[in-house]
C-alpha cells in the first residue's frame, strides 16, 4: 500500500475521507458524506434524509470509488454515471492526489 495509507487502518482511512468531504455544520442535518470500505478500497457516498420527510434510513448516492491497485501500486478512481455503473476516472500514485481529484471535480463528474 502506499506510504499515506500503510500505516492507517481502514477506519483511520474512512475518518480521513470524511473528514476531508466534511460538510458545514450548518447543513449536517440535511447531507454527510459517508465514506464505507469495500473490496480493494473505499467509496464515497452522499446521504440524505428521505425525500418526503418521512423517518428512517437516508438514502445513499455514490459520488466516487477509490480501489488500490496492487501490481501498479497506484490508486484507481471511479465515478458513478447516470447508468449506476462505475466509470474508470484516472489513476494515481497517492491517495492525497486521488482525494484531491474528487474534491476539484474537474469535469464535474463526481459532485455534478
Amino acid at each position: 500500500m502506499p506510504k499515506i495509507t500503510k500505516n492507517l487502518s481502514p477506519e483511520e482511512i474512512i475518518q480521513k475521507i470524511e473528514e476531508i468531504f466534511r460538510v458545514p455544520e450548518r447543513v449536517a442535518d440535511q447531507i454527510k458524506n459517508v465514506a464505507e470500505k469495500v473490496k480493494g478500497g473505499y467509496v464515497l457516498f452522499e446521504t440524505r434524509p428521505l425525500w418526503d420527510g418521512t423517518p428512517g434510513p437516508w438514502t445513499k448516492i455514490e459520488v466516487a470509488k477509490m480501489v488500490f491497485h496492487k501490481p501498479s501500486q497506484k490508486w484507481k478512481l471511479y465515478w458513478m454515471r447516470g447508468t449506476r455503473k462505475w466509470e474508470f476516472y484516472g489513476q494515481y500514485k497517492t491517495f492525497d492526489k486521488v482525494l484531491k481529484t474528487i474534491d476539484e471535480d474537474e469535469h464535474a463528474c463526481f459532485w455534478g
